[in-house]
């Protein structure tokens, strides 16, 4: 029942029964009906500027992909034009990567520093690796290895004339006849019988024994002035710590082999090549292998070469008459 205040603490009719109730003075609070709370999905709005494409990014690692060929290229002989284009490009792309990256919100600078070091590195090593024969050694004189080292001559554009060449690969050369493949080359200059200087870190001295000396040249015959057209040269009086055949043999008429003489590992004859050398193109050097005296009457001799100490395959055979070491 709801009565006005101003019948608290009097007597108020009830509409419905007539029954005279007293109105209290203080009534219970009506309750108010409250919204039901329902837990909502909250639904956030998509962020369009991360959905959207970074130019600052895709150059950057365009930079570093291009960087990264640039300098696995290096490592093959075509290196020289496509080594400093790739180089530009990658440097082209790390710069506007950086660029970009200034005037965009977010900052990315590690892709255009590593693409801007690839490309400065292929197009440095390009420049101070390119010229040709920048590798090769110094010559030296074998004869005087004190004597200061000469600077490195430019190779002729011509290959240097050789003797004509037999039909026949196998047949006998004579001395003063080269055995020519892949633009190499190997010749038997002189043989004689004499006293031989020799030569080691502790000084020189000469034999009181005479030996048979055969001097050989071997030659680059390559005009293509290129690092890549160098070859080595391991000397012919053998070399123990190398597998299969290494040294010179010779042998007479009757097939007796000579004894190759070996002076010892730190010394050997003056003006032949110690162990190994590097010969670029246009390039040859002289060695000189020593065997026992051999006895009169019995040549001619046949000296055997193996090829494989210049890069080849086989054995070359010259002959040396008796009237030669006389």
């Amino acid at each position: 029942m709801n009565s006005p205040d101003e019948l608290v603490g009097r007597f108020d009719k009830c509409p419905k029964c007539g029954t005279l109730t007293v109105v209290p003075r203080s009534r219970p609070p009506v309750a108010e009906p409250q919204p039901t709370r329902r837990r909502g999905r909250f639904k956030p709005i998509m962020n369009i500027v991360d959905r959207r494409s970074n130019p600052a990014r895709t150059l950057g690692l365009a930079g570093v992909v291009i960087g990264s060929l640039a300098c696995l290229t290096l490592w093959y002989p075509i290196r020289y034009l496509p080594t400093a284009l790739l180089g530009a490009i990658a440097l082209t792309c790390a710069s506007l990567s950086h660029l970009a990256s200034r005037r965009s919100w977010r900052k990315n600078t590690a892709m255009p520093l590593v693409g801007s070091a690839l490309g400065l590195t292929a197009i440095s090593l390009t420049l101070f690796m390119g010229a040709p024969n920048a590798a090769d050694p110094p010559s030296v004189d074998p004869a005087n290895p004190t004597a200061p080292a000469q600077p490195p001559t430019q190779p002729p554009t011509q290959p240097p004339t050789a003797p004509p060449q037999p039909a026949d690969p196998n047949a006998v050369l004579p001395i003063g006849m080269a055995r020519q493949w892949n633009n190499r080359s190997l010749k038997v200059l002189a043989a004689r019988i004499d006293t031989i200087d020799l030569t080691s870190v502790t000084g020189d001295r000469r034999s009181q024994d005479k030996f048979l000396i055969i001097t050989i040249q071997a030659s680059n015959l390559s005009a293509r002035p290129d690092q890549y057209q160098q070859v080595v040269y391991a000397t012919l009086r053998g070399n123990p710590a190398v597998r299969g055949r290494t040294f010179a043999s010779l042998s007479d008429i009757k097939k007796h082999f000579y004894r190759r003489v070996d002076f010892g590992a730190d010394m050997y004859p003056k003006g032949g090549v110690s162990g190994s050398v590097r010969l670029g193109p246009g390039k040859s050097i002289r060695d000189i292998v020593v065997f026992e005296r051999p006895a009169r009457g019995s040549g001619p001799y046949r000296l055997e070469l193996p090829l494989g100490n210049l890069g080849g395959k086989g054995v070359a055979v010259w002959e040396i008459p008796e009237a030669a070491l006389q």
